[in-house]
């Protein structure tokens, strides 16, 4: 008997992760008109933010069905084994619904599927934490009750150049958006209970860097202690000043740097920079 730690895409865990930890992933997919490409499989990081510049068609995102998730928990595991499937948020996809379809079809599986209320790292972070669980030999209800534990405390945040992707795709307001791109202002955003909000809103790159740095503080307390992941979109330069001076800052634990993959790349657009945290 084992316990296989099952997530999406959209959690863009770093490089190499997921085979080292042997985590499943199932991919969504993102369309540029006819072209339909698998999230970090058919395009990685770098090549999603070349083609979002370059084309002329605006992209679109779409879940895994049902059948997809039946093939990755039949493929990945055995009716001996137990499965904990974990997800972006329930509001910003029907990833969850496909994975609870998935499982109610495979009635002779054990099958766990949480909705994360969360996206990428935040996502990604809780996912990484179960299946180091897994992998030190902890019980299926002792790694559930730690991934409600875990998911009580996350907290990811993310400054965008515009609201006009987030808009465009239905995933925030049109005023919103409207107000997001007066006078060079970059929103600040958040996750809460699944939905995506506005934190706050800062003039240029530079302060919305010291806003987010700022953040850990004033969420969690200058002296947090725990673990903090950077993410960014076509951003590397910015990413690793950020995480330079996060680092001098705050006594994290571990530290993460990742890209935004296609997926959430879509709907936040190019030059996000994003923090998480996940406290002790």
């Amino acid at each position: 008997m084992g316990i296989i730690i099952v997530t999406d895409s959209t959690a863009d865990l770093p490089r190499g992760v997921a085979e080292e930890l042997k985590i499943a992933v199932v991919p969504l997919k993102v369309h540029f008109g006819e072209e339909a490409f698998l999230d970090w499989i058919d395009l990685d990081a770098d090549a999603f933010f070349q083609k979002l510049q370059t084309s002329k068609v605006i992209p679109r995102t779409s879940q895994p069905s049902p059948a997809d998730f039946e093939s990755l928990y039949q493929q990945v595991a055995s009716i001996d084994d137990s499965i904990i499937s974990l997800h972006l948020s329930s509001h910003l996809s029907g990833t969850y619904q496909s994975a609870v379809i998935a499982k109610s079809v495979l009635e002779q599986y054990d099958i766990e599927v949480i909705d994360t209320k969360t996206a990428s790292m935040g996502l990604g972070i809780v996912v990484i934490e179960a299946a180091r669980a897994a992998a030190a030999g902890c019980g299926k209800t002792e790694i559930i009750n730690l991934i409600h534990k875990l998911l009580k405390k996350v907290k990811i945040f993310f400054a965008v150049d515009t609201l006009e992707y987030l808009q465009r795709n239905g995933r925030i307001g049109k005023a919103a958006a409207m107000v997001g791109g007066l006078l060079n202002v970059k929103p600040i955003l958040t996750l809460e209970d699944g939905i995506v909000v506005p934190k706050g809103k800062v003039r240029g790159k530079a302060k919305a860097k010291e806003y987010l740095i700022d953040l850990i503080g004033e969420e969690f307390g200058e002296n947090v202690k725990g673990k903090i992941m950077i993410l960014h979109g076509n951003e590397l330069e910015s990413a690793l000043e950020l995480k330079e001076k996060i680092e001098k800052r705050y006594h994290c634990s571990e530290i993460f740097l990742s890209s935004i993959g296609a997926v959430i790349g879509t709907h936040t657009g190019p030059g996000v920079l994003g923090v998480g945290v996940l406290p002790e």
